[in-house]
């Protein structure tokens, strides 16, 4: 599943990030590598982006970057 199927307040664990080249790199840079835990903070109206919390920091991304990103869902984890 991706990041972008997470429901507000689910937490994940990232398994890999499929995009490459600078928006592979812009990713890397902010935290979002294969092993971080992630939590859904909100999606935008109309959803078509989404505010993710990434070692303590918010980082928002458009759907399209959000769904190149596949977590596994932590049980439990909705709040």
């Amino acid at each position: 599943m991706s990041v972008f199927d997470l429901s507000k307040g689910e937490i994940g664990i990232v398994i890999s990030v499929l995009t490459g080249g600078a928006a592979g790199e812009r990713l890397s840079a902010l935290g979002i590598v294969s092993g971080a835990e992630v939590c859904c903070l909100s999606f935008s109206m109309f959803k078509g982006s989404i505010l993710l919390s990434v070692q303590g920091n918010r980082v928002a991304l458009r759907k399209c970057v959000a769904q190149q990103i596949e977590v596994q869902r932590l049980c439990g984890a909705k709040s």
